[in-house]
């Protein structure tokens, strides 16, 4: 095992795809510091399509990104809220947001993001991207429920802007909602871990 968080994060998905059980699911999540989510984000896609960076991809493991910014605007409740946009007040749009949008991401990416096929194998792995772009709608623990929910059995890596405080996902340094059994990386992915 490395001592680099963004390395075990890697390590651990491939270890799933590769079949190993997860607490539930294959479902893995990494704390970013907010500061390099978006670099993070960048990093893992480039090993996604096969860069040099390791850990090598071994067949039959596929990885997907998906960016959750470029998602959001695909889902209903985004667009409602857009349309309504001065005609009702900031509180009600984010609690509309907060209700709808996780089911509705997950509706998005199992209907016309992720093939059927894919969302039945653990070796696929889909890592859901900038997630820190959808704060205050929505939290790594709502998508992982909702994915749970439905059923995908595809590999899920999230790395999210935030800390594993004894044992619990802080968002953006915010109190955790409720505990989701994701298999949780030790420490946090900073600068001097994307260096390496």
């Amino acid at each position: 095992m490395t001592a680099s968080p963004y390395r075990a994060f890697k390590e651990k998905l491939c270890t799933f795809a590769q079949g190993q059980a997860g607490i539930r699911n294959p479902f893995v999540i990494a704390a970013v510091d907010p500061a390099v989510e978006h670099r993070t984000a960048d990093r893992l896609s480039s090993w996604a399509v096969g860069t040099d960076e390791p850990p090598a991809i071994d067949e039959p493991v596929t990885i997907q990104p998906i960016w959750l910014d470029e998602l959001l605007p695909q889902t209903k409740v985004y667009n409602l809220c857009v349309a309504l946009g001065g005609e009702t007040s900031p509180n009600r749009i984010e609690d509309t947001m907060q209700d709808r949008l996780a089911e509705e991401l997950v509706e998005e990416m199992v209907s016309s993001q992720i093939d059927a096929a894919d969302l039945e194998r653990q070796s696929h792995i889909v890592l859901l991207l900038n997630l820190g772009s959808l704060y205050p709608f929505t939290r790594a623990s709502e998508l992982l429920d909702e994915l749970d929910r439905r059923n995908v059995r595809s590999t899920i890596g999230i790395p999210f802007p935030g800390d594993v405080v004894g044992g619990k996902l802080s968002f953006f340094g915010g109190d955790s909602r409720h505990y989701y059994p994701a298999h949780q990386i030790d420490g946090q992915i900073r600068e001097v871990h994307l260096q390496q």
